[in-house]
């Protein structure tokens, strides 16, 4: 993938410490000061999904057409809004070097104005597509709802949620999060959410707890398939923290079977409340693989952290790309399968015909 530069974004010392960190893979236009780099890795689309009539995915950089986004990878859930808008840019710079086209930033709860503004304000400055993401988050232990959340009716949720994606121009619903044992708010949040799909055509992607929890990514589809939510444009989330005991794979056939995407999302480092070998989650993907389901197949890293960014000798976003991917081409995956999964499958998750 051709990233865009141009000579205000490289000043000449980032651009000669650029060209160092690629050798081979860029120069300098011979004359003009500009460094056109190209990507150490490409993933690019197999085999073009067929779309509906006026599909589109949203960005903050603009509502694109599906087809525009088949040149690198899309990571259906990450962290990219802060405070530090300029470490977000380098840090996109140096993903999208890594093969990275699309991020879609999570939410936990309700966004700030500040919050908002960051986040549009790293997009504007980023050849990296950003799907802003929006929702509310619950899982008992690790985070509660807001007081005012539990106060609201669900219709008052509905109402808000449509509200804010489209003054925040949010391109899916997400990470809509329940606890270990789904409580009574939780349960109304879910089809708010779910009724709030139905109303604009957003795609929704949840969290399940990171403690293995092959129940509550059923109980999540019930409530979600209880207001009439076509599972086509839903994904269930950390599907890759199911530990080896609980039967991943069959947990991950029935999610498949009722026609939602498995989201494998907590790859290419460690996860402080999820100890699952990276070595376990290759297997996942290869008895995906063997099944049948390459088509149910989303990859990303649930990551926020800046200690694991490319500034502190990590991957940051591109930890999918840069860690998780070099153990699936050791293990064996074809390339075409790791393609299908990093351009072909988010977009087709992505993709949806605005409603309201």
């Amino acid at each position: 993938m051709t990233i865009p530069t141009n000579a205000s974004r490289y000043p000449r010392r980032e651009a000669l410490g650029l060209l160092s960190a690629a050798a081979g893979a860029g120069m300098v236009a011979a004359g003009t000061g500009v460094l056109p780099l190209q990507a150490q890795q490409r993933f690019t689309s197999v085999e073009p999904p067929s779309f509906p009539a006026g599909a589109i995915i949203r960005t903050l950089q603009g509502d694109l057409d599906p087809s525009e986004l088949a040149d690198g990878a899309t990571l259906f859930h990450e962290h990219v809004g802060r405070d530090d808008v300029d470490l977000a840019v380098n840090e996109l710079r140096e993903c999208a070097f890594n093969g990275l086209g699309c991020i879609v930033d999570a939410a936990t709860g309700r966004r700030s104005a500040s919050q908002v503004r960051n986040l549009n304000a790293i997009a504007n400055q980023s050849d990296v597509r950003i799907v802003m993401a929006g929702g509310y988050f619950e899982d008992i232990g690790f985070s509660i709802y807001p007081v005012r959340v539990a106060e609201m009716s669900e219709d008052q949720l509905v109402e808000e949620l449509v509200s804010d994606a489209a003054a925040q121009r949010w391109g899916a619903f997400g990470e809509i999060a329940s606890s270990l044992e789904m409580r009574p708010d939780e349960r109304k949040v879910h089809r708010a959410v779910a009724r709030a799909h139905l109303r604009t055509g957003l795609p929704i992607f949840t969290h399940t707890p990171h403690e293995s929890c092959p129940s509550c990514a059923m109980d999540q589809m019930d409530t979600i398939e209880s207001q009439g939510v076509d599972f086509s444009h839903v994904v269930i989330g950390h599907m890759a923290t199911i530990k080896p005991e609980h039967d991943p794979l069959g947990t991950h056939k029935e999610v498949a079977r009722r026609g939602a995407f498995i989201g494998l999302d907590t790859l290419g480092h460690e996860m402080g409340r999820s100890d699952i070998p990276a070595h376990d989650k290759v297997r996942m993907v290869q008895d995906l693989l063997e099944a049948g389901l390459e088509d149910h197949i989303l990859l990303s890293s649930d990551q926020g952290n800046e200690r694991q960014f490319n500034r502190y000798y990590g991957h940051g976003w591109a930890s999918v790309l840069m860690q998780f991917v070099p153990k699936l081409r050791f293990a064996g995956v074809p390339e075409e399968a790791i393609r299908k999964i990093l351009v072909d499958n988010p977009r087709r998750f992505l993709a949806f015909v605005p409603q309201d």
